[in-house]
């Protein structure tokens, strides 16, 4: 396997990067928080920051998401889609002073 973050990952690349992001942030969409099944059955490798502004495969700028959700984030970042209530956060948000 490569050490590359910006190549693009074949299939059994991509199987242990949806294993890695599940063991990370849990076996959910992060977006709708949508529970995957034991084979992360549904699951779609979403670019936080879209590929068309960074192109990266680093683990660090990906997450898992349902395919509605990742069509429907298209090419928009992700504060287009994530509007929490003021003081209560959703999947995948947590304050930036508890990290």
């Amino acid at each position: 396997m490569s050490t590359n973050p910006d190549r693009k990952p074949g299939s059994k690349r991509r199987r242990l990067l949806k294993q890695r992001l599940a063991e990370r942030d849990g076996a959910r969409c992060f977006y709708c928080a949508t529970e995957f099944g034991p084979g992360l059955e549904g699951a779609t490798v979403d670019h936080l920051i879209p590929r068309s502004l960074v192109y990266t495969w680093a683990q660090a700028a990906l997450v898992l998401a349902c395919q509605p959700c990742n069509e429907a984030k298209a090419d928009a970042l992700p504060q287009d889609l994530l509007r929490p209530a003021p003081g209560q956060f959703g999947p995948g948000l947590v304050p930036a002073r508890a990290v």
